[in-house]
């Protein structure tokens, strides 16, 4: 189903997505609409983040292979470092407007039934698996890689894909999308994992 949405975005071209809250944004449509909708809303934000930070990282070496590790870490910090001066006031919510949001849910939500598994064990599973001292992520933070790197395979599956340097991740209840070339919290979906309309 989700696979039919992105290519209903692609067919539909632009869509005009400013302002409109979550409700006002779909008053009218159809659910189908209302996520094609919101799945372009999230994308154009995923296309202006990385607009963002390859211009703020525009003055730093291109990415390469290190063969020292120090190096590596001290070329990503720099790289965290320009895109938090280029967007100083990031925010949960940036991303994952309220539309994109409640269609991420709904997807949360449809997996888990489609899969038979209550969203609630994969968050506990999670949270056996984690390192002592992970620190909890925050929007334009670093990532704790403490915090783990598995993802759901079949949420991946239906989630809006993503370009290459961001992945998702679920940390306790939240989903949190990671730029990994920077090792940079891009945005947080807080309650992800309890699904629609819980």
């Amino acid at each position: 189903m989700h696979a039919s949405l992105i290519l209903a975005i692609s067919l539909a071209g632009a869509i005009t997505l400013s302002g409109a809250t979550d409700g006002q944004a779909c008053a009218g449509q159809s659910p189908s609409a209302c996520d094609a909708a919101a799945v372009a809303e999230f994308t154009a934000g995923v296309q202006e983040y990385l607009q963002v930070r390859d211009t703020a990282a525009g003055h730093l070496p291109p990415e390469r292979l290190f063969e020292d590790p120090t190096e590596m870490l001290i070329e990503r910090e720099a790289m965290r470092q320009a895109i938090r001066d280029a967007r100083p006031n990031a925010r949960a919510g940036d991303l994952f407007t309220p539309r994109a949001a409640a269609t991420i849910r709904r997807i949360v939500a449809e997996t888990a039934a489609a899969q038979n598994v209550d969203p609630s064990d994969i968050v506990r599973d999670l949270r056996a698996e984690r390192m002592h001292g992970a620190k909890r992520p925050v929007v334009n933070g670093g990532y704790d890689w403490r915090l783990g790197a598995w993802m759901w395979s079949a949420l991946l599956q239906t989630l809006p894909p993503l370009p290459a340097d961001l992945q998702y991740r679920i940390v306790s209840d939240d989903l949190v999308l990671i730029d990994v070339r920077a090792s940079l919290v891009v945005d947080i979906l807080e309650h992800a994992m309890v699904g629609d309309g819980d």
